[in-house]
């Protein structure tokens, strides 16, 4: 046993002992009054130990956003995906105007003037029609297409049944920088996703695989499930 000592309160002997005595009655063997060995110290509690996670070179989730839908972006066709249209309702809107101008040099009644006018307008009118009526939004686990302008549709895509997305540009599509992305899916209701005549398609598209994989390692998926189906 480890020794140990103490002092009388009476005479302030100090007396050895082992640590049996903790807690016991004993007598100052100078003195020989009666006293009370205090009990055994509280020992120190155990150290924390120090957790060592392996790591993982995988891109991870924060557990805090993992259940939180964000959105990415939300985009409409742009107007430059209808310049022939544009161009020729122009036109149209510049020889009406033009022809009630100098209608009194043609032997034709001036209403004939509203023919091409109407025209040009019902091309403007279209093409605002068609920016307005359909829209395209991301998020972070679906991809929601709306289409209508009084009476609305919309298709959703859970993002990790996506398998493939694409770009199809051309020449001119390239220089206004506006295209159609599409957007491969395994799934029943909506396997391909249009996003027609949007401005910066290469930019949207990288976006979409960005959040697509992301939406696959959160659901467990892996990508050769799809290979069957490619």
């Amino acid at each position: 046993m480890n020794p140990i000592k103490f002092e009388c309160p009476h005479c302030h002997e100090i007396i050895a002992g082992d640590e049996s005595l903790y807690g016991q009655q004993v007598k100052c063997r100078k003195c020989q009054e009666t006293i009370l060995v205090p009990p055994a110290p509280a020992g120190a509690g155990p150290l924390t130990a120090r957790l060592i996670q392996e790591k993982d070179d995988g891109p991870r989730v924060a557990p805090e956003t993992a259940g939180h839908e964000a959105d990415i972006f939300t985009v409409s066709p742009t107007a430059r995906a209808y310049l022939g249209r544009i161009l020729l309702g122009v036109i149209c809107l510049a020889l009406g105007i033009a022809l009630t101008v100098r209608a009194r040099d043609f032997p034709w009644s001036p209403w004939t003037a509203l023919v091409p006018f109407a025209f040009g307008v019902g091309l403007v009118l279209s093409v605002w029609i068609s920016v307005a009526s359909r829209s395209y939004r991301l998020t972070t686990q679906r991809l929601f297409v709306r289409r209508g302008w009084l009476a609305k549709h919309v298709d959703e895509l859970e993002l990790y049944r996506v398998k493939d997305v694409a770009v199809d540009q051309g020449i001119l599509q390239r220089i206004l920088d506006y295209g159609t992305v599409t957007v491969q899916a395994e799934d029943e209701t909506t396997p391909k996703v249009d996003l027609t005549g949007i401005s910066g398609p290469t930019k949207a598209k990288e976006m979409i695989r960005t959040q697509y994989r992301a939406a696959r390692q959160r659901e467990g998926v892996h990508p050769t499930e799809f290979m069957r189906s490619l």
